[in-house]
């Protein structure tokens, strides 16, 4: 699965982690499904794809180790 940072993350131990979760939504009066997100910690975030994918405009990809052996390959 790919992984993204913040454009100003630094890597320290209170920086915000996101996990995505398609279930996160909530209905609003008319019966309509909107995203949604909670927190389950101070430094953690559930949250569907959809408020994801809007954080994700303002990060950056993040390679993990295999991937970049992989292009190697």
């Amino acid at each position: 699965m790919p992984q993204y940072r913040h454009l100003q993350a630094t890597g320290r131990d209170d920086e915000v982690t996101v996990i995505e979760d398609e279930q996160m939504v909530v209905t609003d009066g008319d019966g309509t499904a909107q995203p949604s997100f909670a927190f389950i910690d101070p430094y953690t975030i559930r949250a569907h794809p959809r408020i994801i994918d809007l954080l994700v405009r303002q990060s950056e990809r993040l390679w993990t180790l295999d991937e970049l052996l992989d292009t190697l390959r």
